[in-house]
């Protein structure tokens, strides 16, 4: 409890109170619909007791916090429950722009919290056990200086009685790639404490009592049905079946959307992208296949969608390309970005922002670029002596574009030096951007990174050599080496730079926003046919011509015998949409045996 203290004086008021009411006399039950509950609000530092409103409510009044301007300041609403019992409550912090933070702690145990503005009023629900429970709604600062707004509480509602558990995320049926680890997630509610068994082929797995199940070193044994029994005090709960197959990809990073759950339909994969909190997949028939909740950026698929070349998963948006030239785009559409895509045509790349970004680039046969949707930042404002560009990608609030000599060029916002591209960079062949990082894949096959060092996302590993795929995260980056093995560095706390144990053979990478993906498995060989034409060898070398694809990477090998169990790679070369000649400039006299690789 506050109070104020006042020094005292000869003057006497009479019929006026000049005294602040004490938060015990405020009648919060009625601005928060609650009945017989005890409710003390109290505030540290510059914050102060929680007050009655009614500008904005749910229902005409509510509590708001007292706003916060110094570190350490609190301003708090406290009453006490007796469990086992359903709490629920609605709140809302408007325009505080991520610079404090309003907090529900059951027992002084943090349970949810909200950092940055709502924009509009959200329900919370929570199960608690048996005995007292103390729960606290707490404003604070979270970055100085604070003190921008207030947060909000309305409609708590606690229903006393113990509830069966219910899922909330039931586990799914996956696809895996031979050899790795698979894990089955499952979210349940209820009266805590919760019970976990799980179950393959419908019998107990012995010590399999977490909310997770990892199968280790999947094998054909290990394919099967998976399900979980979940129980409390008040009854029993049996998840469905959940499938696991063999599959070309794995994914691994942050689980809790199913962002890492591939579905049992990514067979016969050929493409992969992975966006904010989705991920798509291109088949070899030229049909996708998505996964994750972002229902704008992935799920909603567009009905009879075929003859697709390249697929791309963003932040609130997904695009893909057709073999035709045109692109297709669906989700957000706030800055007209899926009416533009509508008549782009002789289109050969396009990118998307996997976190943040509202904008869309697109690289034409042509050799131009262009870019719509917010450009806040100049991120659609395409340089105009930009040309012969062969690839292209997007950040934030950024964009980049790799020419046919192999130098970079970048636009928009560059607060972290996102587009302030390193000196003298040469030679490139491959561009991979996160949030506000950058990496630029070279013909040597080495990685050189720019941009935001978040993490380290930018401090490529010393021992890293020999690459011919990147990509990056939100705060991470990946890169595929010759050897089909992949490293990652950067963030973690998500677990976006675990590689699996046990991943071989992989064949290209993608980066989601909090995630990252191999495609792998029984998926097409990097050494599958191509249509190789003009075979000549002259005095300048051996040279053979291919069709290539914008955004890919090439490269030509050899060895002198058909026994030899290595192959040399000369030096990479980045596709440009068009026929494309690879050249050995010094073969053997004895002779060579080429192969083309592609990533």
């Amino acid at each position: 409890m506050k109070y104020r203290s006042f020094t005292p004086c000869a003057l006497l008021f009479v019929g006026v109170n000049f005294f602040p009411t004490p938060a015990y006399a405020q009648n919060y039950n009625a601005a928060l619909n609650t009945t017989n509950l005890i409710w003390t609000s109290s505030g540290t530092g510059s914050g102060e007791d929680w007050s009655i409103e009614s500008s904005t409510s749910l229902d005409g009044s509510a509590v708001e916090s007292s706003r916060v301007s110094s570190s350490g300041s609190t301003s708090t609403l406290e009453t006490t429950v007796t469990g086992p019992g359903t709490l629920s409550f609605w709140w809302f912090t408007p325009m505080i722009d991520e610079e404090d933070a309003l907090t529900f702690n059951i027992n002084g145990v943090a349970e949810a919290s909200v950092v940055g503005t709502t924009y509009s009023w959200e329900q919370q629900t929570f199960y608690l056990g048996t005995g007292s429970q103390t729960l606290q709604w707490v404003y604070s600062q979270a970055i100085p200086p604070g003190d921008s707004s207030s947060g909000y509480l309305d409609e708590v509602r606690y229903v006393a009685g113990a509830v069966a558990p219910i899922f909330t995320n039931a586990p799914t049926s996956q696809s895996q790639i031979e050899g790795v680890n698979n894990t089955f997630y499952a979210g349940a509610e209820g009266t805590p404490p919760l019970s976990y068994q799980w179950q393959f082929n419908n019998t107990n797995i012995p010590g399999a009592t977490s909310s997770s199940y990892t199968v280790t070193d999947v094998q054909a044994a290990s394919l099967g049905s998976y399900s979980v029994i979940v129980t409390n005090s008040a009854g029993t709960n049996h998840s469905t079946n959940a499938a696991l197959s063999f599959g070309d990809l794995t994914a691994w990073g942050w689980p809790v959307y199913g962002e890492t759950a591939v579905p049992p339909a990514a067979t016969n994969v050929i493409a992969i992208s992975g966006g904010f909190q989705c991920s798509l997949a291109l088949k070899s028939d030229g049909t996708v296949i998505s996964w994750g909740p972002n229902t704008n950026a992935g799920q909603s698929i567009p009905p009879n969608l075929t003859n697709v070349v390249a697929v791309k998963a963003g932040a609130i948006n997904s695009m893909v390309l057709k073999a035709d030239g045109t692109v297709n785009e669906w989700g957000d559409n706030t800055y007209n970005q899926t009416n533009f895509a509508a008549g782009l045509t002789n289109v050969v790349a396009i990118a998307l922002p996997n976190y943040g970004g509202d904008h869309s680039v697109a690289l034409k046969s042509d050799g131009t670029v262009v870019a719509w949707g917010y450009n806040g930042m100049g991120q659609t404002s395409v340089p105009a002596t930009l040309s012969n560009a062969i690839a292209v990608a997007a950040g934030d609030s950024y964009s980049l574009a790799l020419r046919s000599d192999g130098t970079v060029i970048g636009w928009g916002d560059n607060s972290f030096g996102e587009i302030t591209i390193p000196p003298n960079l040469s030679n490139v062949v491959a561009i991979a951007t996160g949030a506000e990082h950058s990496l630029a894949l070279k013909s040597d096959g080495t990685v050189v990174p720019w941009g935001l060092n978040a993490n380290n996302a930018t401090n490529v590993p010393a021992q890293l050599t020999n690459v011919v795929a990147i990509a990056a995260g939100l705060f991470d980056s990946v890169a595929l080496q010759a050897n089909s093995v992949v490293m990652s560095w950067g963030y973690n706390r998500l677990g976006e730079t675990n590689v699996p144990a046990g991943l071989t053979n992989v064949i290209a990478i993608s980066s989601g926003a909090t995630f990252n993906m191999a495609l792998a498995g029984q998926g097409p060989s990097v050494f599958s046919p191509l249509t190789l034409t003009n075979p000549i060898l002259s005095s300048n070398g051996f040279s053979v011509t291919l069709p290539s694809q914008s955004g890919r990477v090439y490269a030509l090998e050899y060895k002198t015998s058909l026994t030899d169990s290595t192959w040399t790679a000369l030096p990479l070369v980045a596709g440009t949409g068009s026929n494309l000649t690879m050249t050995d400039p010094n073969p053997s006299d004895t002779g060579r045996f080429y192969r083309i690789g592609h990533w």
